[in-house]
């Protein structure tokens, strides 16, 4: 086996999607129809350490069978030149690296959150530790024995522009000859032309950015749809039981059925947020009285276990969370979501670090991870990491995975007071 007659391009790093978009970059300037990830040339092995036995014949031979259909054979896979054979047989080694947001997110969407015994934000944790060993070994293994590192800022467009221009210098079969003086002056001016127009503002750059704002859009607004419906289908299923907490909050001391605050939503816009009342009347006057006996002195949140503000009534629809029933009309007119992070109050929003004011990039919802995970238990800090890694990587099955954990959250009365 003569690999001088094999060009075989190796793309890798710790986040596949990244990787495949490199490859397809490169091979379009290439023009090679088709690229290959290690999963379709080797469906048998699943994994680095099944892929190690082979030898490197053996991976040689595989590799041989889709040589002849194109000039260049570009394969890409999670970390792969930590295997040697691969950096035996390729001509040449990309690593592709990525930022911790692209990592942790590409991580979640392959984790599976189905151990019901934890919590979400535990499960979360485990998996991130755990990860996190196994990415940073296989990536030090990797990255250093590649011929060409590609930026996590840098995008796969303008990555392709100067490794086409390295191909062409490098391989043996296609080598270029001394330019003369026209090709020359037509490099230069090709070079001028980028420089000038740099990839971010090409026509095709251009295109992605609008087809990306696009994919958001349409994101938002299927999320938005789901919430009409949903809160819609619950607050008429739920209209027999908002009717009968009504009467009897009325009935307990003839006080307001709602207590209405101001809470900040997404960019900070205030509005009005209300719950079914569970404290006495008046209770916010009595509440400078009682911030010493909080649960977590000092945290910008004020709970309190035995709040003795909170009526008999109160304190049965707060275990519960009937209380907040009456936010579903908040996600029926577009001020909050069913998943999100929590709307603060003002207050609040005025201790806010630059940190936590992230938690306000978002519209505010009624559930979200660390209300799944303890509710009042966590500490304000914990609550902002949580909300953030939501904001960082929520999606559909996201969503769909935290509103079936707020059932059994609701029902466990955990952490509620």
């Amino acid at each position: 086996m003569d690999t001088n007659t094999r060009y075989v391009i190796t793309v890798t790093g710790p986040v596949g999607s990244r990787n495949e978009q490199v490859a397809r970059a490169l091979a379009e300037r290439l023009h090679v129809d088709q690229v290959y990830s290690c999963h379709t040339l080797f469906p048998d092995k699943q994994t680095l350490s099944q892929m190690q036995e082979m030898s490197v014949e053996e991976i040689g031979n595989i590799l041989d069978r889709y040589r002849y259909t194109a000039e260049y054979l570009v394969v890409h896979g999670e970390n792969i030149l930590s295997l040697k054979s691969m950096r035996t047989l390729s001509a040449l080694k990309i690593y592709v690296e990525a930022d911790d947001i692209e990592i942790t997110s590409s991580v979640l969407q392959q984790a599976d959150f189905s151990d019901t015994k934890e919590t979400l934000s535990a499960q979360v944790k485990k998996i991130l530790k755990t990860q996190s060993d196994t990415i940073e070994q296989e990536t030090v293994s990797s990255r250093r024995f590649a011929d060409i590192i590609i930026s996590a800022d840098e995008t796969p467009e303008e990555a392709v522009l100067s490794i086409g221009r390295y191909i062409t210098r490098t391989d043996p079969r296609t080598r270029a000859e001394t330019l003369n003086e026209k090709e020359r002056k037509e490099r230069i001016d090709q070079m001028l032309r980028q420089y000038r127009n740099p990839a971010g503002q090409t026509r095709k750059a251009k295109i992605k950015r609008a087809l990306w704002r696009f994919v958001i859009k349409a994101t938002l607004a299927f999320k938005r749809i789901l919430d009409i419906l949903i809160s819609l289908v619950a607050l008429i299923l739920l209209s027999p039981l908002l009717i009968a907490v009504a009467l009897i909050i009325k009935l307990t001391d003839g006080g307001n059925v709602f207590y209405v605050q101001t809470r900040i939503g997404k960019q900070g816009k205030p509005f009005p947020f209300p719950k079914f009342r569970s404290m006495v009347v008046d209770a916010d006057k009595l509440k400078d009285n009682l911030l010493d006996q909080a649960e977590r002195k000092g945290d910008v949140t004020f709970k309190m276990k035995k709040d003795p503000r909170v009526t008999p009534i109160g304190r049965f629809i707060r275990r519960f969370s009937i209380d907040e029933l009456p936010q579903i009309w908040c996600v029926l007119i577009g001020d909050m979501s069913i998943v999100g992070p929590r709307p603060p109050v003002p207050r609040e929003v005025a201790l806010y670090t630059q940190e936590d004011r992230r938690r306000l990039e978002v519209t505010p919802g009624l559930t979200g991870i660390w209300q799944v995970s303890g509710r009042s238990d966590i500490g304000f800090k914990q609550q902002v990491e949580l909300d953030v890694l939501y904001i960082e990587s929520h999606g559909f099955l996201l969503d769909l995975k935290l509103i079936l954990k707020t059932i059994p959250a609701v029902l466990s009365g955990k952490g509620a007071y």
